[in-house]
């Protein structure tokens, strides 16, 4: 999980939000499948592959790599229908980490919530696997939505050789520098930032490598 931050708020979800819930609520047990999912309007969702960089808000996946994506209530709707159409408790999810997170609270539960909190201060990485260190928020973050079930641990440790193979790349003095420095730029830019699957686990490698590189590396000139 990397910290998030929301964008503008979708124009048809501005002008249609409040009508939308009223209807929702007055339809009660009655409501149809077309008027509860209008939250997964594709103007809603393109702004939130956009916020999330076409990640699952929680395990950092690329959507198109295992699925199309839901559109994710943090808060869950079942818990307060209110919450349906509010723009603060959309973000965007793959199936898994969806259906995993259920319908639990998740304030009571302690799941992070990566536009509040910043996942970096509670899960920390070794290697593939994500750890707590002693932080509740992110024991339960980890357990309940599966941050280390076995897909992920198999995408992530692919991912993790992939890191490993360019920095070996940045410690080979036989490169030249100026192919070095372009190489730790696209590093930086690729599979640090966030718009890198599983850009959390990768930033932590480097944290734990970089300290062998050549300062030239980093310098722009």
């Amino acid at each position: 999980m990397i910290k998030l931050s929301k964008l503008t708020e979708p124009t048809v979800l501005v002008t249609n939000g409040a009508a939308w819930l009223a209807d929702l609520l007055a339809a009660g047990k009655n409501a149809n499948d077309g008027l509860k999912s209008k939250y997964r309007h594709v103007d809603i969702k393109r702004v939130l592959t956009l916020e999330t960089n076409g990640k699952c808000a929680y395990c950092e996946a690329k959507l198109k790599h295992v699925h199309h994506g839901d559109v994710e209530h943090i808060y869950p709707k079942s818990l307060d229908p209110k919450k349906t159409f509010k723009w603060d408790n959309l973000t965007l999810a793959c199936e898994l980490c969806n259906q995993n997170k259920s319908n639990d609270d998740p304030t009571a539960a302690q799941i992070i919530d990566p536009y509040i909190t910043d996942p970096d201060d509670h899960i920390v990485f070794a290697g593939p696997v994500a750890g707590h260190c002693g932080s509740i928020p992110g024991l339960s973050t980890i357990e309940i939505i599966g941050l280390n079930r076995p897909d992920l641990i198999e995408m992530r440790t692919e991912h993790a050789e992939k890191i490993l193979l360019i920095f070996q790349q940045l410690a080979d003095k036989t490169i030249p520098m100026a192919t070095r420095k372009a190489i730790y730029r696209n590093l930086k830019k690729r599979e640090l930032s966030p718009v890198g699957a599983f850009s959390a686990m990768s930033t932590s490698i480097m944290r734990g490598l970089e300290h062998k590189l050549e300062k030239g590396i980093k310098t722009k000139s």
